[in-house]
């Protein structure tokens, strides 16, 4: 028992002393801790507010970012000398020293509309000239030519002219540089421009046109079928085999020939069409490239595989003893003497005479520039025109046949492939191609309406036709235009 209890009392001495020894080093890590503490130093009060006009300018701070933008401050600054820089999109930056004591609260106003090197320069010109301008749709006062001095930033321009079409164009403006407002407009007494922006036109992507009888004109396009157009309505026409048209052609009586990428639609009138399509007809190939219709009433068409004769479905293909594989007709041409001319693709052209009876031209003849025909047409005067693709050697270069010889001739824009070729009644020639369009009654002569000049974009020709008052009715790949050039 008396060893039990001696056990008891060491184990309460035991624990007491192991308290008292962590009293001690609490006590001694709180003393020492309380008396090393440095005290707190105030932070520096300093202040700068920024403030500009116009707003939104970007702070720096000795050339670093402090993400904020007028009007905003800096603050906790030290005594010292601060570099302030200001920048904004389009402006010359700005900057800036501004001396601080401790204490000091300090305002700053920029006023960059005080400041002449800031601002830029507008050069408004026109074609015509002196049309009026208008900036944000306000008048200035002023006309073209001319240059306005205005703070950085993007600006419509608007030019207005009598008998043309105001038009309108974005410009961005920057501190100390120049930029130029150049516009040509429309001139509404000779064109009229129908796309699906300011027209009921179904769509702007035009593959071919022609005018009836009736001065009805009726065009293709590659994404929306056929339509007509009276003058006042737009007329669309359903047609089972394709929403891509490569050409129509009116006979005498006001039918209508309408070639499809996949079938031939002839239209007696717009509430009787027929189709027919490579499986159900004498075709011997879907794809419909062309058709002409001869003084005798008789229709040729051209397909990538031959030229069938409508409705007898008589092969006329131009016929080579060595040919196993007949190549693509690409375009059709009816001459003064109502002989057919057919354009083959990479393989010349070929006047027909007779079915069994063709004569062959091709690039090794003097006078073609290319076995890659795109387009063929006949003139009054007997002579029968041939246009290129832009493959060709000198691409701005067209032949024609005079009854004897091929000649070359160069009245088209260089390097523009010849899309179409449509020739009036009073025998001037009108070439579609795919950068503007060209018309000459002499290729000596020749005159390009393309954007540049006229303000209409006829970039890429695609058809052409004339109506009984003498206006030219131009397919493009941006609408339909109207060139009125004869009234």
């Amino acid at each position: 028992m008396i060893i039990k209890k001696n056990k008891h009392t060491i184990l309460r001495l035991m624990s007491l002393l192991s308290a008292s020894i962590l009293i001690i080093i609490s006590f001694s890590s709180c003393s020492k801790e309380i008396s090393e503490t440095p005290p707190d130093i105030p932070p520096p009060t300093g202040y700068i507010f920024i403030n500009s006009n116009p707003l939104r300018f970007n702070i720096y701070l000795n050339n670093k970012e402090r993400r904020r933008a007028t009007p905003d401050s800096l603050t906790w600054l030290s005594t010292g000398t601060y570099l302030i820089t200001l920048k904004k999109d389009l402006y010359k930056d700005t900057s800036f020293t501004v001396d601080i004591v401790e204490g000091d609260k300090r305002s700053i106003f920029v006023d960059y509309t005080r400041n002449p090197s800031m601002k830029g320069i507008i050069k408004c010109t026109s074609n015509p000239s002196k049309a009026a301008i208008f900036i944000n749709d306000s008048s200035t006062g002023l006309n073209t030519p001319n240059n306005i001095s205005v703070m950085p930033g993007n600006y419509y321009i608007k030019y207005r002219f009598e008998n043309h079409s105001d038009d309108s164009v974005l410009t961005t403006v920057s501190s100390g540089k120049t930029s130029t407002a150049d516009l040509t407009l429309v001139d509404t007494t000779l064109w009229q421009v129908y796309t699906t922006l300011n027209s009921g036109i179904p769509s702007n992507n035009l593959s071919c046109v022609s005018v009836d009888k009736n001065n009805i004109i009726w065009i293709g396009s590659t994404d929306y079928g056929y339509f007509s157009f009276d003058g006042k309505a737009w007329k669309p026409f359903y047609n089972s085999f394709s929403t891509i048209i490569d050409c129509i052609t009116i006979d005498t009586n006001n039918i209508k020939y309408v070639g499809t990428a996949r079938g031939l639609v002839v239209v007696y009138i717009p509430t009787k069409t027929v189709e027919y399509g490579f499986y159900s007809s004498g075709f011997a190939n879907y794809h419909m490239n062309a058709v002409a219709i001869d003084k005798n009433g008789l229709c040729y068409v051209a397909t990538d595989a031959n030229i069938t004769i409508f409705p007898t479905w008589a092969d006329y293909t131009p016929f080579l003893v060595e040919q196993t594989v007949y190549p693509p007709i690409t375009s059709l041409a009816i001459d003064a003497g109502n002989n057919i001319w057919a354009a083959m693709k990479d393989n010349g052209v070929a006047h027909g005479f007779s079915q069994k009876s063709w004569k062959f031209y091709n690039s090794a003849s003097p006078g073609i520039f290319s076995n890659n025909i795109t387009a063929l047409a006949a003139s009054p005067s007997g002579e029968v025109w041939a246009g290129f693709d832009n493959t060709a050697a000198f691409g701005n270069g067209l032949s024609y046949f005079d009854g004897t010889n091929w000649n070359k001739v160069y009245p088209i824009p260089l390097s523009s492939r010849t899309n179409t070729i449509f020739i009036d009644k009073n025998n001037i020639k009108w070439i579609g191609t795919s950068q503007g369009l060209v018309k000459f009654s002499s290729p000596s002569d020749a005159v390009t309406f393309n954007f540049a000049n006229t303000g209409v974009n006829i970039t890429n020709v695609t058809g052409i036709s004339q109506d009984s008052y003498g206006n030219i009715w131009i397919a493009t790949s941006a609408g339909l235009f109207e060139y009125k050039g004869k009234r």
